[in-house]
């Protein structure tokens, strides 16, 4: 999915907080329970332990230094699970994609199976360009049993690419594997049982019907827009409401199962919402050189993959970066076999949504609109 504009990337997820004048940041402090897997930066050491979509997630939900009781909701056992499931609906994406390429350009299977090898091992110039042979490598990098390895893993990863180049590359959006997620988990067998009665049907149908619009628009390879995203988060909402007004706390565990089930649901859908990475291009303004590692950790917690290069500036950067990517894959991965066009996926996990069980609804949910009201004098006038 491709952006309206060229993103650049900054350091850490720093955005203009109310009124334009005072700013936060969106950050996951190590000693705080997450174990790095948000996006720490430009400088210092890349984590292992990464949570994908993680960095889009801080910023839709608006969080401001989470304090240590929040931070330690997050666990790495119910992060690695999540982790895991993004992927697998990533590898699916990317084949439902792949299959479709193969009808567009009119390959056999034979033929599409010696492109992909070819992309892989020995991609032409234009495999470069187009970003595909970096995607492949991006792949491999970030596979789960790399990325839920030892907080050293990405450490390997410091081949040096400068700060510029950087700012050069084109991105898109990768939220394919979100809304298939999302669409994965309210199959009706995933529902949990207090959310099947008919009670909830009206809810959940609408629910569905938001997730499909979403899958749609993005088989179309176009940006998600606001008012799908939109569509899903009150969705979801609105079945967190009918919970609130139909099934009591003191029904216990009804109430809680059905509540942890709409925090991943909606913990999930955050992740839709486009992060506001060129907010923070300052940061990388204050260096000059950073790592492939940064850049890898830095994709992956924002879901972005390397979109088509457009100019000849852009083209340059992707051929001096291709070679850095393949020394780093080597590296982190080791070396692929020669006659192995895919990564395979790990486990299948279901329903890994634990990873949101412990955050206040507030940070998960939208707020309902708010009555118009007439602003407040700050300087009333003296009473006689």
């Amino acid at each position: 999915m491709f952006r309206g504009i060229r993103l650049v990337l900054a350091g850490l997820a720093v955005v203009a907080a109310t009124g334009g004048q005072a700013r936060a940041q969106y950050y996951y402090p190590s000693g705080y329970g997450y174990g790095g897997y948000g996006f720490g930066g430009w400088g210092g050491t890349p984590q292992g332990n990464i949570l994908q979509g993680m960095g889009a997630f801080a910023e839709g939900a608006g969080v401001y230094n989470y304090d240590s009781a929040v931070a330690d909701s997050i666990n790495t056992d119910t992060a690695i699970r999540l982790n895991q499931y993004i992927w697998n609906s990533e590898l699916d994406a990317r084949q439902r994609y792949n299959a479709h390429l193969a009808r567009r350009l009119n390959l056999s299977k034979d033929e599409y199976k010696a492109r992909q090898m070819r992309i892989r091992n020995n991609p032409l110039p234009e495999d470069i360009d187009s970003g595909e042979a970096l995607n492949v490598l991006l792949n491999q990098i970030t596979h789960p049993t790399v990325m839920t390895g030892s907080s050293s893993t990405l450490r390997m990863a410091n081949s040096p690419v400068s700060a510029a180049s950087i700012r050069q590359i084109p991105f898109r959006d990768e939220t394919d594997a979100i809304t298939l997620s999302l669409d994965e988990l309210t199959e009706p067998k995933n529902w949990p049982l207090p959310l099947r009665s008919d009670t909830f049907r009206p809810e959940r149908e609408a629910y569905q019907k938001a997730v499909d619009d979403a899958l749609a628009e993005d088989k179309e390879g176009g940006t998600l827009k606001p008012e799908t995203v939109s569509r899903v988060r009150n969705a979801v909402s609105e079945l967190y409401r009918k919970v609130e007004a139909t099934i009591p706390k003191t029904k216990q565990p009804d109430h809680v199962q059905a509540i942890n089930y709409l925090k991943g649901l909606a913990g999930l859908s955050r992740m839709l919402e486009r992060p506001n990475v060129e907010a923070v291009l300052s940061e990388l303004e204050k260096i000059e050189n950073t790592t492939t590692g940064h850049l890898v950790s830095f994709m992956h917690s924002y879901n972005l993959r390397f979109a088509p290069a457009n100019t000849a500036k852009q083209r340059d950067v992707y051929r001096e970066l291709y070679p850095l990517m393949v020394a780093t894959r080597d590296k982190v991965v080791g070396k692929p076999g020669e006659n192995v066009d895919e990564t395979p996926a790990p486990t299948p996990v279901d329903n890994p949504t634990a990873v949101f069980h412990g955050l206040d609804p507030n940070h998960l949910h939208p707020r309902p609109p708010q009555p118009n009201t007439p602003p407040t004098n700050p300087n009333p006038a003296p009473k006689p």
